[in-house]
Order: C-alpha cells, then structure tokens, then sequence
C-alpha cells in the first residue's frame, strides 16, 4: 500500500512538471522582429552605394508629386515638431520596432514606396537604418547628409560640403601612424645624429719669445 501510494505521488509530480512546461512554452512569446542577414550579406550592405540617397537625389525626391519615396524623420519628437521635411513621417530611434513603426514600413512595402531615413546627422540615422535591413525591411533607403541639408538649394554648394557633414576623417590617420611608429623614431634619431654640428676644441699657441720685426 505504501509502495503503491509513492508512485501515484510521483506520477502526480511527474505530471504537475510536465504541465508546467508545457504552460511555459505556449506562453512564451516568440520574438516579433528577427535579424534575416547573414554577417556576411550585412558587411556586403554596408559598402553597397545603391542603398544610399546623396543631398542632389533627396532634393529631386522632394520634387516628386507622384510619392513615391517617403521621408522618415528619426529624431526626437520635440526636433521633428520645430521643423521637418514637408510629408515626412517621424519614427524615432526608440521606436524604431513598436509595432506601428513596423506597420508604417509594411504598409510602404506593400503601396510600392521607399523609404529613406535622415536624422540630426548621417551618423544618427545609420544605426536605424542598418538594423531596418538587417531584419528584412528592404525598401529602407540612407540619406547620405544631416537635416539641415534638406532644404539646401542645389545651388548653394557651399552648405553641402560642410565639413560636419561629411564622413572623411579630417586627419591622415596613415601618416600619422608613420611618423608616431618605432622605426620612424629611430629613423628621426639617426637623422637627428647626423646632422649635429661637431664642436672643435680651441688649441692655445705657446707664447713667442722673441720680438716683433
């Protein structure tokens, strides 16, 4: 009898375990946004210049009536407020995946329409824009500039050369590397070594003992 009631008491935690993981795993959500690259197809994206919308292409895509590319605004709230790029959508970093956002790009895929993020800075809009890819969002495109290139007149070629909104480093970080390195020095050294003056030590004459002529 006491064998008999030791199994049912293990049958019944063997089952209470059994539903206990079962309730675990329907209730367990799936992740709603999966990354669909490969590292390898991602580092291919990255120098893919056809995903990218330089300042003259934007000022063409503002001009087009048709809608066929829609502006999406990256920045917080209270910056898209201020001012903005005429029928531009604001999506901010943080909300990047909530599932409006993701119905705002789902629904540009299915009308036909691109995207293309900008933020304060090229800089800003890169991180939202390489995650978009990455998780299959395909019709997401980068602006190559900063906000205040938007509105820029194609004339004025001044604004967009600004050195803030480029990415070329303004330093020659392999020059700089060759003259920091360890041969550099001894080169500079050696140099150095070379080129000092030799000091020559004065030599005394003995005294003349005899008189002037």
């Amino acid at each position: 009898m006491t064998e008999l009631y030791k199994t049912n008491r293990l049958t019944i935690i063997v089952i209470a375990i059994v539903l206990v993981i079962v309730v675990g795993l329907i209730s367990v959500k799936r992740p709603e946004v999966k990354y669909v690259l490969s590292p390898v197809e991602s580092l291919a994206l990255l120098n893919d210049t056809s995903v990218l919308v330089t300042p003259d292409q934007a000022a063409e895509m503002l001009k087009d009536s048709a809608g066929k590319t829609i502006f999406i605004d990256v920045r917080n709230s209270i910056a898209f407020d201020k001012s903005h790029v005429k029928n531009a959508i604001n999506i901010p970093i943080r909300e990047l995946f909530t599932k409006r956002s993701r119905s705002v790009f789902r629904d540009l895929e299915k009308a036909g329409q691109n995207a293309v993020l900008y933020g304060e800075t090229q800089q800003q809009a890169n991180g939202p824009w390489f995650m978009l890819r990455q998780t299959g969002v395909k019709n997401v495109f980068l602006f190559t500039g900063c906000y205040a290139q938007m509105d820029v007149s194609p004339a004025d070629s001044l604004a967009k050369l600004l050195p803030q909104l480029s990415e070329t480093p303004l330093i020659d970080t392999t020059a700089l590397k060759a003259l920091t390195s360890p041969s550099a020095n001894k080169n500079s050294v050696t140099l150095t070594q070379k080129t000092e003056k030799k000091t020559v030590a004065p030599v005394k004459k003995a005294a003349s003992s005899g008189g002037g002529c």
